[in-house]
This record gives structure tokens, sequence and C-alpha cells, in this order.
């Protein structure tokens, strides 16, 4: 309870409280020690003391408490997501994929992209892999920019990137990729006083029955984007 107040109020309404509370217990001790009546000195004494001590005491622990607290979200940010990208990594991907795919079975459906850059080792290979992974960070950023909130987007494996679009049907999600499309191919990449063209090339797979795994949505979906890189690439399939 003490930590749900600290979050939503802070630190000096959080002291405040228990400053507050510390001296109603003194003053019920103080009375009770006395048979149920005291001085104005001992009632003085009895809200004074409480009043010095508890800011001093209870500040320092809420502090330790709100440093833990953000050591613990950090840690947990950091556990999940792709250092690089800035996106979700893999592994939680297919935790909350799961969960989705759940939820898809009552009705809501669901679709699913992976994407790669096209032709990304050319670009490792001619500006080296610090441009190279600012081109993945930039690429990155426009995407996630251009997604709903409620989409999920992951780093799936080196360039290779995976989109869930929850409650999203075939057309929809084509719109959806296209859009990320667009928003790569429309300006180069400015690394390092290069400027760099960059496209990707899309799978997109629609999940046609609610009995449909993530693995056959996740293999159609590669298996669309293998057929856009045959195809000429910087395009959208399936």
């Amino acid at each position: 309870m003490l930590r749900a107040f600290l979050k939503r109020f802070g630190l000096w309404p959080t002291v405040a409280l228990l400053t507050l509370a510390s001296v109603l217990v003194s003053v019920l001790v103080t009375l009770m020690f006395n048979g149920g009546s005291v001085d104005s000195t001992g009632v003085r004494i009895a809200i004074l003391v409480p009043c010095i001590v508890a800011p001093l005491f209870s500040s320092q622990q809420l502090r330790l408490i709100q440093q833990l607290e953000r050591a613990h979200e950090e840690l947990h940010r950091l556990s999940i997501t792709d250092e690089l990208t800035q996106t979700y990594n893999r592994r939680h991907f297919m935790q909350i994929a799961a969960q989705h795919l759940a939820q898809a079975r009552q009705g809501k459906g669901l679709s699913i992209l992976i994407f790669d850059l096209d032709d990304f080792k050319t670009v490792n290979d001619r500006y080296g892999h610090l441009i190279g992974d600012a081109v993945l960070a930039e690429v990155c950023r426009r995407c996630a920019l251009s997604l709903r909130p409620e989409d999920v987007f992951a780093r799936y494996g080196g360039e290779e990137f995976v989109v869930l679009l929850p409650a999203t049907g075939y057309h929809e999600a084509l719109e959806v990729a296209e859009r990320l499309r667009r928003v790569v191919v429309e300006r180069p990449v400015e690394a390092e006083g290069f400027s760099i063209p960059v496209t990707i090339s899309l799978g997109l797979a629609t999940q046609r029955s609610p009995h449909q795994g993530l693995d056959e949505l996740l293999n159609r979906a590669d298996d669309a984007l293998y057929q856009a890189k045959q195809q000429g690439k910087n395009q959208v399939l399936g």
C-alpha cells in the first residue's frame, strides 16, 4: 500500500502522511501510558518528536524504495528490449504474441508482418557495421512512429523484424505494411556524413481461422517475405 501511494503521489506527500501517522501513534501511546490524560507539555513532546524524527527516517527509506523501484523497472525494460533498435526482443515478442493469439481465438483475429532491409549486407560491407547499426536504428525509429499504440514491434533476428497487428484483418494490415514501406523508402538514412538509400521487403499473414497457431502465421509471413525478395524487393506480399 505504501509503495502504491509513493508511486502515485511522490516522495513528500508520502513523508507527510507517515509523519501524521507517527504523530497520531505518539499521542495515543502517550495517553495510554498516562492513564488517558496528559498535560500540554506532554502533548507538545508527543507531537514534536515524530515531526522531527519521522521525516528524517521516512524520507531516507522512501528514497531507497524509489531507487529500488526504478532499478527494477530498468532491469525489466532491458530484459525485454533490443538495445540497438529499442524494439522488443524476440523472446518478449513470442510471449506477447501468445497472449494475443489466445484473444484472437475469441474472434478478434490478428495479422503478422515480417520485414527485413533489402541488401543490408551491402550496406555493412560498404560503410561498416557501425553505420549499419545506425541504419537499423533509424529504420526502426521511423517504423515505430508509423505504427499504432496497440501494435507489437520486435527485432526477430539480425536485420529482420516482426510486427503483430492485433484485431487487424488483411486489408488493414496491408495498409500498415505499405505505410512502413513508404516511410523507409521516402528518404535516405543520414549517417556519419553518408546519405544511404534504404528499402524494405515485407511478408504479411492474416489469421484465417481461430485454430491457426503462431508458428503457422510466422511461417506464412516468412514465406511471403521470401517471395517479395524474389520478385524484386521493396514490396509487400502476402
